[in-house]
């Protein structure tokens, strides 16, 4: 059949448009440093441009013309904004098989957009089908937005962390951290942007609409636009679960789903962990101990650790440990394994380490190992039971005899730390029993973090109060304050024989604990060690052990065997060289990682001289 004149040249405009298409996304790909590959980029040269040119005649509209405009934004946030920002952060390649996948993803949205954009016009209800096309943009670009935002605020593209932080993120810790991070102006900004985008969104789709509702739809045309709805669909089915951003979610949803077996082989584990309870500290002295885990502390803003920090900010123990006869001892070059707290405490709870091969949910928790120690267990948070599954803490906290939380809730409390001082008066003080307390430290906004009285360190005019050094100083001075309350409280009531104080990880006061942006005070943290006279008696070597570790490097995944090590229970699940407690501890500084190996802790430019490990 010959093509008219007219035809002709309705086709030569097509598939330049086409070609066009196709040739600035490779041109853009090769500019930035991603060049996608002949051999990826040349399998799809001939389908991409057939489908384009097809979908042109099909719904009478050009690809760059004002009609497709909206359509066309969402295609190209997809095809575009992963391999730019990986570019921009890492300035090297990105894997060319998962560009190709993203440009396919992006160029398949497009055609599917327009070709239902096209049918919904000749049904009729224009305004109505224009709304929800300009509403079905906005959501498209979702995913691309959240990534140029993150990329704005921290100048890093999204990575397996942090897009878990987002996972795992409730409902109210996402309005704190939109207030911390973006203000109520820009926030304010950024939803008027929004709100003209699908205006002008609207109006596009009105001219579309306008273009195709005078013509006749052809079958040819009709049968075109169905073949290319169920290709593109296919091509978004195939493709999808590909690209860059899939398989950073493959990522988070797979550990999601690991994490979920924990519970599942709890008791199999729990049985398999053998332990001689007739010479654990509970048989030996009688008592109570306490495990409270911090939050967000950071030794370069406590006055304990930094006395060149201007604010005194840590005044109870830093008397405490004046004292030499009190039990109490401190430990000055402690880092946490992560900057993040469920990566941390799913190794400081349990035998996974940095340092040995064992997965989560294959692991014994330090709550099994004081159960079979001969210890009533008891786990009271002021932190919600956050996020769209249990998190890794939660499954550990819900093998404990007795849990609680102060809101009993998904969400991050607004409550004090101290509402779980009465948490405690619930405790048989003539039984063994093993308290673990979770509280919300110094979780960002800071001024949150404590009451009123203790706003000792004001602000100046030119800080914010949520997030300024003396906001931080204040909630760490009032973690002092709690902290010394449980002590007081447990040695008076519970028959105190142990207690030990570490943060999860530590806080960067301009941008916080983002693992894409680390800095080494995210990972410096607080940890001390209480003994009574009643444990120094019954355990001496291991009272001299801890002693003798004062200024040597620990990281808090090792915590495991620590707390096996206290209690003096040493079990088949328990590794003495990970163990601050015994002389066996077999690690020095050029030996030790944080970041789950990504940092050695001889990187850290402010750490203190190496020491060697005891004999």
């Amino acid at each position: 059949m010959s093509l008219t004149s007219a035809q002709q040249d309705a086709f030569i405009r097509r598939l330049a448009a086409a070609a066009s298409y196709f040739c600035c996304l490779i041109a853009f790909y090769i500019d930035i440093g991603q060049d996608m590959g002949a051999k990826y980029f040349m399998p799809i040269l001939i389908p991409v441009l057939a489908a384009l040119v097809l979908m042109q005649y099909a719904t009478r509209v050009s690809i760059f013309s004002r009609a497709a405009l909206p359509n066309l934004l969402a295609s190209l946030g997809w095809s575009m904004t992963f391999p730019l920002l990986y570019a921009w952060t890492y300035n090297t390649v990105w894997y060319q098989s998962k560009i190709c996948f993203d440009f396919v993803v992006g160029t398949a949205g497009f055609i599917l957009l327009m070709s239902l954009e096209s049918v919904l016009a000749r049904l009729g209800h224009v305004k109505i089908s224009s709304l929800f096309m300009a509403l079905l943009n906005f959501a498209c670009l979702a995913v691309p937005f959240i990534q140029w935002v993150y990329y704005c605020l921290f100048w890093h593209c999204l990575t397996p962390a942090s897009l878990m932080a987002l996972y795992l993120t409730n409902y109210n810790e996402s309005i704190n951290f939109i207030q911390s991070n973006l203000g109520l102006v820009p926030s304010l900004l950024i939803f008027t942007g929004f709100s003209l985008f699908i205006y002008l969104a609207y109006r596009a789709h009105l001219h579309f609409a306008r273009l195709t509702e005078d013509q006749d739809a052809s079958a040819l045309r009709l049968s075109t636009l169905g073949v290319l709805t169920l290709l593109t669909l296919w091509a978004q089915s195939f493709y999808l679960p590909q690209t860059s951003f899939a398989e950073l979610w493959d990522d988070v949803t797979s550990y999601v789903a690991q994490t979920q077996e924990y519970s599942l082989g709890h008791d199999e584990r729990f049985d398999s962990l053998v332990i001689d309870k007739g010479s654990t500290l509970a048989t030996k002295a009688p008592g109570t101990v306490i495990l409270i885990i911090g939050e967000s502390a950071s030794r370069n803003y406590m006055k304990l650790y930094t006395p060149n920090f201007p604010l005194d900010d840590t005044p109870w123990i830093n008397e405490k440990l004046m004292d030499a006869q009190s039990g109490f001892i401190n430990y000055t070059n402690v880092y946490s394994c992560w900057s993040q707290t469920v990566p941390v405490l799913q190794r400081a709870l349990t035998e996974q380490s940095q340092y040995n091969d064992k997965e989560f949910f294959e692991s014994a928790s330090i709550l099994d190992v004081a159960k079979k120690a001969g210890y009533e267990t008891w786990w009271f948070s002021n932190q919600g039971r956050y996020g769209q599954y249990d998190s890794a803490i939660t499954l550990v906290a819900k093998t404990a005899d007795h849990a609680s939380w102060t809101d009993d809730s998904y969400t991050f409390t607004d409550k004090y730390d101290e509402d779980l001082l009465p948490y405690l008066t619930q405790i048989d003080p003539t039984k063994n029993n093993f308290i673990v307390l979770h509280i919300m430290g110094s979780h960002i906004y800071y001024h949150n973090r404590y009451p009123d009285t203790f706003d000792k360190f004001e602000t100046t005019e030119d800080d914010s109060r949520a997030t300024s050094t003396p906001s931080y100083a204040n909630s760490i001075l009032y973690t002092d304050y709690v902290v010394s309350k449980v002590f007081d409280y447990a040695q008076k009531h519970l028959n105190l024989q142990a207690m030990v104080y570490f943060s999860d990880h530590g806080e960067n006061l301009e941008i916080s604990h983002n693992p894409d942006v680390f800095s080494f005070d995210m990972v410096r943290i607080p940890f001390w060690v209480y003994l009574s006279p009643a444990y120094q008696e019954a355990l001496p070597r291991h009272t001299a052990a801890l002693y003798e570790h004062q200024q040597h490097y620990f990281t808090n995944d090792m915590l495991y065997d620590t707390i096996s090590g206290l209690l003096n229970a040493p079990s088949n699940r328990y590794d003495p060289k990970q163990d601050f407690a015994s002389y066996s501890y077999g690690f020095q500084q050029q030996d030790l990682t944080t970041m789950l190996g990504q940092h050695r802790l001889t990187e850290d430019p402010f750490a203190e001289p190496a020491t060697g490990i005891s004999q």
